[in-house]
């Protein structure tokens, strides 16, 4: 079985997928993290500029694999990378790796790889309309953008004391605008998905609405 989770960014997607994927007994796929990763690597390389034959080279000359029972090790020709990835020079250039279209098709043929003859919920922002649009439920998180700023704010505080609020809304706002706007793969919500507004549920509350919404589903 697929579960799907989209939606903006901070709208609690990472965390209540892992959390549902583990109340399940399911396998938890965070689409992010191979973007991320890239993302990561071209930084490291200076593979901005790259044309479809370095594209494929790269993906023919480098391993890249998520590991653990979570699939959140995210290792790099066997190096594990994982702690280098929630860095703002990450943020700053995800949105190119994110626009491009062909990284998106190869990552996309990467997840689906690792969702055939599993149960797995797996969220981003074009899973039930790309990646899965087939998945068994499909849900669509939303929240309003202050909701979604303080979140990301208190989680990125963590990491960066002298982080400015403000910061963290210019960029939520522009990564908003980024995701639906882009022509590849945007973010938008499936017709047949359920809408979830997250803006006054604590995680806790997230998981177990989703949880009964598919178990009185499946009975």
């Amino acid at each position: 079985m697929v579960i799907s989770i989209d939606g903006p960014a901070a709208s609690g997607k990472s965390t209540t997928a892992k959390l549902l994927a583990k109340k399940l007994s399911y396998i938890h796929l965070n689409t992010g993290l191979f973007y991320r990763l890239v993302t990561y690597i071209f930084i490291k390389e200076n593979l901005f500029d790259s044309n479809q034959e370095t594209i494929d080279n790269f993906f023919n000359n480098n391993k890249l694999e998520l590991r653990g029972s979570n699939l959140d090790e995210v290792f790099w020709n066997d190096i594990n990378v994982s702690s280098f990835l929630s860095s703002n020079a990450i943020n700053e250039k995800i949105h190119i790796i994110s626009n491009n279209a062909m990284i998106r098709e190869k990552l996309v043929s990467m997840q689906r790889l690792i969702g055939t003859g599993n149960n797995i919920v797996c969220e981003g922002r074009d899973i039930g309309s790309v990646v899965y649009p087939d998945a068994d439920f499909k849900f669509f998180l939303i929240a309003d953008l202050e909701s979604r700023v303080k979140r990301r704010f208190i989680e990125e505080k963590k990491n960066n004391p002298s982080l400015i609020i403000e910061n963290v809304r210019e960029s939520l706002t522009s990564r908003d605008f980024n995701d639906t706007n882009r022509s590849n793969s945007p973010l938008l919500k499936p017709s047949d998905s359920i809408e979830v507004d997250t803006t006054n549920m604590t995680i806790e509350l997230q998981v177990d609405h989703i949880y009964k919404l598919i178990k009185q589903d499946v009975k």
